[in-house]
């Protein structure tokens, strides 16, 4: 395993066996601290925010702390990602927001997430666009809002127009990539954009605890589900990044016998995926023996890395368990819409009805050639994201929303449109912190 700070090592070995309680925090002692280090007292007044955010425990406390810096919760207007949302920190965080301000839940496990999800958004950017008072400040999780910008170029230039100017923050990796091929509508917008994904503090201090978080949740929702399969013997993991990494380790510590297979194009990391007790492969075989067929596959590349003619893999029962955002690692629309495509085939989902019933957070249960099934755990969304008030401890999550919020701060200030980089004195100054938090905070 990858050498941390030893503060980062004891926190994770904690975390192992750490239960998170189900309440929202009242602050973030590492914000308070940024806040103090670097104040900006009214960084927040007289503008409107639009959140396309996490509705979970620690995200109230940042919402607290803007306001306390001048956020008018009147004009704040929230789109929450529904496989990661508490249904009582959404409630807290929109306290005092105006009920237009907001989207309407989505929690069917069988919708095809990523055009419902980016309706949701453009139903409320359309309305935003019409009632916002002056600058704009967008805090986004995937990209949304610019993808919803894409859109309204070619339906409506007009809406798209007016939000020239507008300042935007980019969390996730997924939405970097968006960031990234977006350079011509940035350009005609002029919009500022800073984006935390690729920082110092992301990567050197919150991987490890995204990746302990997930494989932690994969172990565990592998152990509830095991009626769900005829016993662990071959496993494959889609990606050998932080989070690809910590899951392959925690699988071998829990099913020592497990045969595990970790597909990466990256040959560099072939070595320490064999240090791991696996076999690292550049891709998927094209085929295998019925005895050597995954029991389980846990994807950890943020991409669409498992293919629909890729379950002639898959054992007689398998199981399919995400590790990165959305939807996208299993293309779980793609299987339901290969389902639907012909009602006399062999691949069904099973139970429909009562899936739907369970909610975004459902196994969904699917019957292919042969008779084979295969299950995809928390609906094909990230497993760690199960309904909780947060997968991680307040202590570990708030250098991300510290990150989130001293962005908002930058895009706002900054003097010219285009892409920027996290302001490299706080990232430092965060990445300093955050280990010695972990050992501080409640």
């Amino acid at each position: 395993m990858r050498a941390y700070d030893p503060r980062i090592d004891r926190a994770l070995d904690a975390f192992e066996h750490e239960e998170i309680p189900e309440m929202v925090p009242e602050s973030l002692p590492l914000l308070d601290a940024l806040r103090t280090h670097f104040p900006e007292p009214a960084a927040f007044d007289d503008l409107d925010v639009l959140f396309i955010q996490h509705h979970l425990g620690p995200f109230t406390a940042r919402l607290k702390a803007m306001r306390a810096d001048g956020l008018d919760m009147g004009r704040a207007w929230f789109i929450d990602i529904p496989y990661s949302t508490s249904r009582k920190a959404r409630e807290a965080a929109h306290a005092g927001c105006p009920a237009g301000h907001r989207v309407e839940l989505l929690d069917d496990p069988l919708e095809p997430y990523s055009e419902a999800q980016l309706a949701r958004a453009l139903i409320l950017i359309r309305e935003l666009a019409a009632r916002k008072r002056g600058k704009l400040l967008v805090v986004d999780d995937g990209a949304y809002f610019l993808r919803s910008l894409h859109l309204l170029r070619v339906t409506r230039p007009d809406l798209a127009r007016a939000f020239a100017g507008t300042r935007v923050v980019e969390q996730t990796t997924r939405g970097h990539r968006v960031v990234q091929r977006s350079a011509t509508l940035i350009a005609d917008l002029e919009l500022s954009v800073v984006s935390i994904a690729r920082c110092a503090t992301k990567l050197g201090f919150e991987s490890p605890f995204i990746g302990a978080a997930v494989s932690r949740a994969i172990a565990r929702a592998v152990q509830a589900n095991a009626d769900l399969t005829d016993g662990f013997r071959r496993a494959a993991v889609l990606g050998f990044g932080p989070v690809g990494e910590a899951v392959t380790t925690a699988l071998r510590r829990a099913h020592e016998s497990l045969r595990i297979h970790v597909v990466d194009p990256d040959t560099a990391k072939h070595d320490r995926i064999a240090q791991e007790g696996a076999a690292p492969l550049t891709e998927l075989p094209d085929r295998l023996a019925e005895a050597d067929r995954y029991d389980l596959v846990a994807g950890c590349t943020g991409y669409n890395a498992f293919k629909l003619h890729e379950r002639r893999l898959l054992a007689k029962h398998a199981i399919l368990a995400s590790g990165s955002s959305a939807a996208v690692e299993f293309n779980r629309a793609g299987f339901i819409e290969l389902a639907d495509a012909y009602p006399d085939d062999e691949i069904e989902v099973l139970n429909r009805d009562a899936v739907r019933a369970q909610g975004i957070h459902a196994t969904i249960t699917m019957r292919h050639e042969g008779g084979r099934v295969m299950h995809f755990l928390n609906a094909g969304f990230p497993v760690n994201f199960d309904g909780r008030m947060e997968c991680l401890p307040a202590r570990v999550i708030q250098a991300t929303h510290c990150l989130l919020y001293h962005a908002g701060r930058q895009a706002l200030a900054a003097e010219s449109p285009g892409v920027h980089r996290v302001d490299v004195e706080v990232d430092r100054w965060l990445l300093e912190q955050a280990p010695a938090a972990l050992e501080t905070s409640a």
